[in-house]
């Protein structure tokens, strides 16, 4: 049974051989000759962060001939699914106890030297065993935290796609400047926006509009939307999240203790806790798709489109899957370099995740 499904991989509801144990296989075709596979990549980050609060459990990894695969817990829906069955803004009381746990979550990845990189409400599912606990997934393109001066580079001037989803990026990543723990928080802060809002100016693009214009339309949109015009008629402790990501510099960490503080008071202050309750995503209100500081698109000036090279096919492997199902899946080559956790971690962590195997049928 399909539980999700992206570009580059489809994730399976599958139960585990002996015990009946329902668990998530996550998918990916990719050629054995492939030496940095992407989820590889993902299951040793998860392997570090294991034990850590909302981090799902992986269960084991393996490559084979034409797909890679790895085991995880299986989860239940996620808060974009949650928030679609109201299609509008949800409660306060549940916006808050959906950031107070992600901010838990965040301590700890940035703690381990690790940058998520792709926080949205995609990535944060509920919990099977209890819908109000969240745990956050994809960790795809994490990476490890950087010691060094950010680089940076022109997204548009380069045509280049940004690093992490369009709607949900930070201007860091809009404007091609490595990411680290400010950009996940500005990315929550987005997520908290969106929820209680039921919408944000710059969503959704037309589907057949130039991806790099659409990228470029959404940077001017969010650098002309401070947090207060965007949480107007909102308590303002999200506003001030969204300002103070974006006042930090790449090396500070967010301070994650006053955050939750903040939302801990703001939740007492309305008579509930912020810690503990169910999330309510009972409608509670659509706000204005536009507001006044964004009233049609900005004039976007696009850079002549360079002849289109393709890829190496030298990257994805040879091609020899002829499987039935050929047409569900692309080929994908190898991971960015920059992906790769440090050698002593990646060998410890490998020898610790359960490696999955083909085995025939009796």
């Amino acid at each position: 049974m399909v539980k999700r499904r992206s570009e580059k991989s489809i994730v399976y509801k599958a139960s585990e051989r002996g015990s009946d144990k329902l668990v998530a296989i996550k998918k990916s075709r990719v050629s054995n000759k492939v030496k940095r596979p992407i989820l590889q990549h993902e299951a040793r980050v998860l392997e570090v962060l294991q034990g850590g609060p909302l981090i799902p459990v992986v269960y084991g990894y393996g490559q084979l001939d034409h797909f890679e695969y790895m085991a995880m817990e299986l989860l239940g829906p996620s808060v974009a699914d949650q928030q679609q069955k109201g299609g509008a803004g949800v409660m306060v009381e549940t916006v808050i106890r959906v950031v107070y746990q992600v901010l838990s979550g965040l301590q700890h990845i940035h703690s381990h030297g690790i940058v998520h990189r792709d926080i949205k409400p995609e990535n944060l599912l509920c919990s099977l065993d209890d819908e109000s606990t969240i745990k956050i997934i994809d960790f795809g393109i994490a990476k490890p935290l950087s010691g060094c001066r950010p680089n940076k580079y022109d997204p548009l001037a380069e045509r280049r796609q940004i690093v992490g989803s369009l709607y949900w990026a930070s201007l860091n990543s809009h404007n091609g400047i490595d990411l680290s723990p400010r950009d996940d928080l500005e990315s929550l802060a987005l997520v908290a926006l969106f929820l209680l809002r039921g919408n944000l100016p710059w969503n959704p693009r037309p589907r057949l509009e130039d991806p790099l214009r659409s990228q470029e339309i959404i940077r001017l949109m969010k650098s002309n939307c401070p947090g207060p015009a965007l949480c107007d008629g909102f308590p303002q402790e999200f506003s001030k999240l969204l300002t103070y990501s974006r006042s930090l510099t790449f090396e500070q960490h967010p301070d994650y203790v006053r955050l939750r503080l903040s939302l801990a008071t703001l939740a007492e202050r309305m008579g509930y806790s912020a810690d503990s309750g169910s999330l309510d995503w009972t409608y509670a209100c659509c706000y204005p798709k536009t507001t006044n500081l964004i009233l049609h698109d900005p004039d976007v000036s696009l850079p002549e489109e360079d002849e289109d090279e393709g890829e190496d096919d030298e990257d994805l492997g040879k091609d020899s899957y002829y499987g039935w199902d050929l047409d569900q899946w692309e080929r994908n080559g190898p991971r960015d370099k920059d992906l790769t956790l440090p050698m002593m971690q990646e060998n410890g962590v490998d020898r610790i995740i359960p490696v999955i195997v083909e085995v025939e049928d009796n």
